[in-house]
């Protein structure tokens, strides 16, 4: 099977079906396979050009005190199939501290977007004799932390990039065995102490790469291998090295704002044990024995999910009533209706029926992950839509959870309040799409809206949000332009940019912060728009023009007559490519990749109509109601 796919990902690359060739790989790259198959995948995937595909473009820097030749391979290969075309520089063998603190070194001309600093158990300095009191065994493992703190300061104090730094693996085996989990002093708690003082201290800038949880998910006993570290110093299992990839992927991919964003669920025999049409409420089986309690630990796993701001949605064949009845009386339900973006149950075919859920929450269709148990069905929406990710679930219903955690999908790069907010926004946009219907007139329908809108400068309660919304943004982002929390305050404390948000309310609850503005100031009466985001959930509701409006007399105000912006071509922003024709600008340059150029003479432009209400200014610039 794994031989066939190789040579079909082979055939395709050279026969010019690149995309083909890639989705094939992504559907079989697995953290399972050997070290020998991984390396086979990683051959295989060379003759994919991942640069013709626009791919993600992510420039990795690896420093080690280990041998990473042979992983640095397989991390490409993962990487690849979640969409990151990774450039790897590995750093000379052991050298990690003369790399980051030789500000000539080969570190900073390659210029990484991440820099991974990867080190184990072996690199941490814990020296305290047996028998130490609790206050000295604190006291080195605050030096530790502290020399690791330092390292990370003299980074970026040189170059502004992302962090990854891998927690302490703690040893399966240590001199005192069973006694080290009792007293302060012992190794093993000494780096469980060092692992939380990292998380304690590690700014914004910096992400822990869990190494000690990735050792304890391959198993401790068979997650060293002492022949290759004598040998060639090689700190983990080969086999292991598939594990490692796959899950620092799933961060590479978080952090370039490419993780999956709704779980669309299918319902007999996936959410329930039976079939509601047939077997009815009380014949469907959930909670209460072995197969229901493994159902309603996957429904609890949902709910948590969408606790934590991925959209859920429903697609089954089923009569919409029977489909709910469980949703609204089922004692044993972990999941409501109101948990349910978009439910979607009728008789028509799934892949119809994802695109229609995909139309309505205005996601990508790549940002979707399938859960159904019938292998028909997933077929089925592998092959007409070969952009949803469908993982293939296992026979026993109580490895369903398991193997939808173990794909890290929805891996989060941070964590804001606002977050878990935001499938109740997609749920209300669903709404909002309901209510349209029943207006023949754009026009009114949007005023039924009763849409206001504040406008504000960036301060540093909102800086988590903004940096957050730039560097997840894929589809509304003119330039692809990403910045770090403190890439953006650095800017802004400079002066010569200007930092705008914008949120959104309206007659069914508050959007929450949905676009930011970085606004360059020329000296020539020029201001660029050098970054717009905006959430893709508010598109064709007019807060477009709300934004612009207010653009332009922020750079009236701040003595400009010129408003420029770019929009760069990538993969998926393709829906704004001609945002700055419908607003009103005039293009001035193209070059040969697709990059446009735009101007706006703020002289002679007015305020272009919306039907979005400006509400009490938050700060300059004046509120953009046309």
């Amino acid at each position: 099977m794994l031989r066939d796919a190789m040579a079909r990902i082979k055939a395709l690359a050279g026969e010019g079906e690149h995309e083909a060739a890639w989705r094939l790989l992504s559907d079989t790259v697995d953290p399972s396979h050997d070290f020998p198959a991984q390396q086979r995948l990683a051959r295989a995937a060379r003759a994919i050009d991942a640069k013709a595909l626009g791919l993600r473009h992510v420039r990795l820097a690896l420093l080690a005190g280990c041998t990473l030749d042979h992983f640095a391979d397989i991390l490409r290969l993962h990487a690849l199939a979640r969409g990151i075309r990774l450039e790897v520089w590995t750093a000379p063998f052991d050298t990690v501290e003369q790399t980051i603190l030789d500000p000539g070194s080969e570190l900073y001309t390659f210029a990484p977007d991440v820099a991974w600093i990867f080190t184990t158990h072996r690199d941490v300095s814990l020296r305290v004799s047996s028998g130490a009191s609790a206050e000295e065994a604190d006291g080195v493992v605050a030096q530790a932390v502290g020399q690791t703190t330092a390292l990370w300061s003299a980074l970026l104090g040189r170059h502004r990039c992302q962090v990854l730094h891998n927690t302490a693996d703690i040893p399966a085996n240590d001199l005192f065995g069973n006694l080290e989990a009792n007293h302060s002093w012992g190794r093993r708690n000494l780096l469980r102490a060092y692992n939380l003082g990292l998380s304690r201290g590690r700014p914004h800038e910096v992400t822990l790469f869990d190494l000690d949880h990735v050792s304890a998910l391959h198993g401790k006993n068979r997650w060293f291998d002492a022949r290759y570290w004598y040998h060639s110093k090689h700190a983990f299992g080969f086999d292991a090295a598939g594990l490692v990839a796959h899950e620092a992927a799933a961060v590479l991919t978080a952090q370039a704002g490419l993780s999956k964003k709704c779980l669309v669920l299918d319902l007999d025999n996936t959410l329930w044990g039976g079939v509601i049409g047939d077997d009815g409420l009380d014949g469907i089986r959930l909670g209460g024995g072995a197969e229901g309690e493994a159902f309603a630990d996957l429904q609890a796993h949902a709910k948590a999910l969408k606790d934590r701001g991925i959209v859920l949605a429903v697609c089954s064949k089923n009569d919409e009533s029977n489909a709910k009845a469980p949703f609204q009386t089922h004692p044993e339900m972990r999941l409501s209706l109101d948990d349910i973006a978009v439910f979607r149950a009728n008789w028509d075919n799934k892949a119809d029926n994802i695109r229609y859920i995909a139309e309505v929450l205005n996601l990508g269709l790549d940002s979707f992950v399938f859960l159904d148990d019938n292998p028909a069905e997933r077929a089925l929406v592998r092959n007409f839509l070969p952009m949803v990710a469908v993982p293939e679930l296992p026979q026993d219903p109580a490895l369903y959870l398991e193997t939808l955690i173990g794909q890290r999908y929805f891996e989060p790069a941070t964590f804001a309040a606002e977050d878990a907010e935001r499938a109740d926004y997609y749920r209300d946009n669903s709404r909002r799409l309901e209510l349209q219907q029943g207006f023949a007139d754009v026009g009114a329908y949007l005023a039924s809206l009763e849409m206001q809108a504040r406008c504000g400068a960036i301060d540093a309660v909102r800086l988590p949000r903004v940096a957050q919304l730039i560097n997840k943004s894929n589809q509304f982002h003119l330039t692809g332009t990403r910045y770090s929390e403190a890439q953006i305050r650095e800017l802004l404390d400079g002066g010569q940019y200007k930092g705008l948000w914008f949120d959104l309310t309206d007659r069914f609850g508050d959007n929450g912060l949905i676009s930011a503005v970085l606004l360059k100031q020329g000296s020539d009466g020029i201001a660029d728009i050098d970054t717009w985001v905006m959430s893709c959930r508010v598109l064709s509701r007019g807060m477009e023009e709300f934004i612009l409006n207010s653009l332009a007399a922020a750079a009236r105000s701040l003595g400009h007559t010129v408003l420029r912006g770019t929009y760069v071509p990538s993969r998926k922003n393709g829906l704004v490519k001609m945002l700055y024709d419908r607003l009103g600008f005039v293009p001035v340059a193209e070059d040969a990749g697709g990059t446009t150029r735009w101007q706006l003479d703020l002289t002679e432009c007015s305020p272009l109509p919306t039907a979005i209400a400006a509400v009490a200014k938050q700060a300059e610039p004046a509120p953009g109601e046309g």
